[in-house]
């Protein structure tokens, strides 16, 4: 992905539930106003029965502010999300509230007690380094403009934020990738024969999203930066052989369709 554009579209993470504790404090220099967030949550597919992450509260930080001033709570009601549920297409609104408007460089999102993941049907806990003391740190460029709407996706790739360390013991190093949904666009077809259960990669660059097609064939990534993509199908029948098409541009705001691509057998 283009740098320049990645760099526009970091947010940060999360703004979850109604707003506390946003009334302007003069000694941060905000601008005045509120600005309003809607932020969703998706999630890549991973290895595993469900990803169950436990959020308590979120907190961002008005740049330009000493570091104990200039923080605003988003919310203190905690939630439970399974990210594995949130897959091929699907999300979920985790948030719509409103903070001070002004310019945003940092985000901290607190983890709380019993994450966990299921694997193999059997219940595992999630360890969360510093998550729930420190919190998760993320730099942010986000500057909020007082009665505008920010529409911001999370996608959170489970498969590559879970770290097996042993004796049935699991710890999350979230990796993620957050952009604008102005600034993405939809990537959609059908695979078949259906049963073979697909893995479909879109690549461009270093920039790559994964899905898996649905008991009818379909995919669908909902929330794909500008670029030029190659699609990767990779089926779990491995009678049947992968298939790559190139040359796939995703505009932002508009829905590229590759039709129906049938795959063929060893």
């Amino acid at each position: 992905m283009n740098r320049t554009l990645a760099a526009a579209l970091m947010f940060g993470l999360v703004v979850i539930g109604g707003c506390e504790d946003n009334q302007i404090d003069s000694s941060t220099g905000t601008q005045g106003g509120q600005g309003i967030i809607v932020v969703r949550l998706t999630d890549a597919p991973g290895a595993y029965d469900a990803v169950n992450i436990v959020v308590d509260s979120v907190r961002v930080h008005y740049d330009g502010s000493d570091t104990v001033s200039g923080w605003y709570t988003i919310t203190r009601v905690p939630a439970t999300y399974d990210l594995l549920a949130l897959s091929n297409g699907r999300d979920t609104v985790m948030a719509e509230g409103s903070i001070p408007a002004g310019y945003y460089s940092q985000m901290r999102l607190y983890i709380g007690q019993g994450s966990n993941i299921v694997v193999d049907g059997t219940w595992r806990p999630l360890e969360i380094p510093s998550g729930s003391q420190s919190g998760l740190k993320l730099n942010i460029q986000a500057n909020i403009l007082a009665g505008v709407k920010y529409e911001l996706v999370l996608d959170f790739e489970a498969s590559r934020s879970i770290v097996a360390t042993g004796s049935g013991h699991y710890q999350l190093k979230p990796v993620i990738k957050v952009v604008s949904t102005a600034l993405t666009g939809i990537l959609s077809g059908v695979v078949l024969p259906a049963a073979t259960r697909p893995a479909v990669s879109a690549i461009a660059g270093i920039d790559t999203s994964v899905t898996f097609a649905d008991t009818s064939g379909n995919f669908r990534f909902k929330y794909l930066s500008p670029a030029t993509y190659t699609l990767k199908i990779v089926p779990t029948d491995a009678t049947y052989r992968d298939t790559t098409l190139t040359g796939i541009i995703v505009t932002a705001g508009a829905t590229t369709s590759v039709g129906t691509i049938t795959l063929h057998t060893n």
